[in-house]
């Protein structure tokens, strides 16, 4: 088999000194420690609104930008002893839009891999993904690993993966996908369930169309085949199934006691009229562990 999985030789890992912050970084130990991987700690200072807008902009005179950039600094050091021991680690401190920053540095700076949690806040919190997050899933080019969103997770991953779930939405970047999976899998002594959600028939009291929901099962059934062949992933158990793709994913997830899922990057910067994009936050939004998406 071609292994096609980098070796995240350099992780970015934005921190916002937030208890989800402190959550995350178990699973971003994990990660640099089985690949050597050096760490950048990226904290992101918003600037403060301007006293008046235009060509001429000035900002108040009680933000001392480089005088909190050096206290910032000094609680990335404090952060990464406590939180990452025995991992190089670089604390950076960039002014600007999180997102914006995050996707630039990630681009600019060789990053291998993005790990960050997600947020969302009040009463409508699983309703929606943090946007900051949403934009680097949106922008990065490197495979990003983020965080369960949902507020009361249904288990407690691992932060090293025993039992992987891999979506796939058999686009042809599903062999990249899969292929990055039982790499992934192999390199942490993981299970891995394939899970591929088939398009929802009409299904209806007339025998035609219960034969067309056959069929397109019957088809889902025979890519997922064929693309296992490709990427020799004999060791990978498939499982078809019709509905909501974030629900069959969570579902799989919560009974495979799945510590991470695997989800194709083209899920989410391809689709027609942004569904696919859709169903990819969804997946994030739902699933009950950490999602990479590559």
């Amino acid at each position: 088999r071609i292994t096609i999985m980098p070796k995240f030789e350099r992780i970015l890992f934005p921190v916002d000194f937030s208890e989800r912050s402190r959550a995350a970084a178990p699973f971003v130990l994990s990660m640099a420690q089985r690949h050597n991987s050096k760490v950048v700690l990226l904290h992101v200072l918003q600037p403060p609104p301007p006293l008046y807008a235009g060509m001429n902009t000035v900002y108040p005179e009680v933000y001392d930008f480089e005088g909190l950039s050096a206290d910032l600094r000094a609680e990335l050091e404090k952060f990464a002893e406590t939180e990452l021991p025995k991992v190089d680690v670089t604390n950076v401190v960039e002014m600007g839009d999180p997102a914006a920053v995050i996707a630039e540095y990630a681009d600019n700076e060789n990053i291998a891999l993005i790990m960050m949690p997600t947020h969302g806040y009040g009463a409508f919190r699983r309703a929606l993904l943090g946007s900051v997050t949403a934009k680097v899933l949106h922008d990065a080019k490197v495979p990003v690993w983020t965080a369960a969103h949902a507020p009361e997770p249904s288990h407690r991953a691992h932060p090293k993966p025993r039992h992987i779930v891999c979506a796939l939405d058999l686009k042809p970047e599903s062999r990249q996908t899969l292929e990055f999976a039982v790499d992934l899998a192999a390199e942490s002594d993981a299970s891995i369930e394939l899970l591929h959600v088939a398009p929802e028939g009409q299904t209806g009291p007339t025998e035609a169309e219960i034969r067309i929901h056959e069929l397109l099962l019957e088809t889902a059934r025979s890519k997922v085949v064929k693309i296992q062949e490709e990427a020799d992933a004999t060791d990978v158990k498939a499982v078809l199934a019709g509905g909501s793709v974030a629900d069959m994913v969570r579902d799989m997830a919560i009974r495979k006691r799945a510590d991470l899922v695997v989800i194709g990057r083209g899920c989410i910067n391809q689709g027609i009229a942004g569904r696919l994009r859709a169903n990819s936050y969804a997946i994030i939004r739902e699933a009950p562990c950490p999602v990479l998406s590559v």
